[in-house]
C-alpha cells in the first residue's frame, strides 16, 4: 500500500486530569499497552503524556489505512502498539523559526511497532515540551517519509487547515521544482495533491491541535 499517516497533540491543550482516569484512558489503550509503561525508558514519560503519544500512532495509522478502505472507523483499541524504544541520546529541543522537519535534523524519537488486523507498520514520534508529533512508515528507516511541525499564531480552524496546506506544499514545491501545486481531498476526506488538475501520486496527510499544524507524505525517488 502506497500510503502515509501523522498525528499532532499540542500538551498545553490536552486535559491532564481527566487523561489520568481509567475511564478514559482505557478508551484508547489496552492493558497490554498499559504494561508497556512499566518499561524504564518509557515510564520516564508523565502519563497523561504516554497516553497522548499512543494515540497519536493510533491516529496515523488510521489514516495510513484509510486512503485505501474509505470506510474504515477508528478503532483505538484495536490498533496496538507492539514496542517503544525512546530516543538514545536527547532530542532536539524546540522549534527552529517555529518549525520542525524530519529531513533537516538528524535525531533519535521514539518509535516502534504497531499493528492492525493483518497490517504492519513502524511509528516514530517527537515528544517536545509543547507537542507530540508522529509519522508511520510500511518500513523501519522510513525511506522517502517526510514529516513536520509548524506553530502557527491563530488557532482557528479555517487557519488551521490553510496553514497546514501551505506548509506541506511549500515543502513539495522544493522536491518538485514547481507552483503549480495545490491540494485537494478525496470523497473520504484524505488529502491529495494536484499539479494543475493532475492528481499525482504522492500520498499526504495533514493534522492540526491549537497552535500546531503538521504534515507527512510519502515521497518515491
Amino acid at each position: 500500500m502506497k500510503s502515509t499517516g501523522n498525528d499532532i497533540i499540542a500538551l498545553n491543550a490536552i486535559d491532564i486530569q481527566r487523561t489520568n482516569t481509567p475511564a478514559f484512558y482505557s478508551k484508547i489503550i489496552t492493558a497490554a499497552e498499559q504494561a508497556l509503561y512499566r518499561e524504564p525508558e518509557v515510564s520516564a514519560l508523565p502519563f497523561p503524556v504516554f497516553v497522548w503519544l499512543l494515540w497519536s500512532v493510533k491516529e496515523s495509522v488510521y489514516k495510513y489505512l484509510k486512503r485505501a478502505d474509505a470506510g474504515l472507523i477508528f478503532p483505538p483499541t484495536k490498533i496496538t502498539i507492539q514496542n517503544i524504544t525512546a530516543p538514545r541520546k536527547a532530542p532536539v529541543a524546540g522549534l527552529t523559526n517555529s518549525v520542525w522537519e524530519s529531513d533537516r535534523i538528524e535525531e533519535d524519537f521514539y518509535a516502534g511497532e504497531v499493528k492492525f488486523n493483518a497490517h504492519l507498520l513502524y511509528f516514530r514520534s517527537k515528544i517536545d515540551a509543547e507537542f507530540i508529533a508522529t509519522a508511520v512508515s510500511p518500513v523501519p528507516g522510513f525511506e522517502n517519509v517526510y514529516w513536520g511541525v509548524k506553530k502557527i499564531d491563530n488557532p482557528g480552524q479555517e487557519n488551521q487547515s490553510r496553514q497546514a496546506r501551505e506548509f506541506v506544499l511549500q515543502k513539495l514545491k522544493l522536491f518538485l521544482l514547481t507552483d503549480d501545486l495545490s491540494i485537494d481531498k478525496t470523497p473520504a476526506g484524505c488529502p491529495i495533491v494536484l499539479k494543475g488538475n493532475e492528481q499525482l501520486t504522492i500520498p499526504v496527510s495533514l493534522s492540526h491541535h491549537d497552535h500546531f499544524v503538521a504534515y507527512s507524505f510519502l515521497l518515491a525517488r
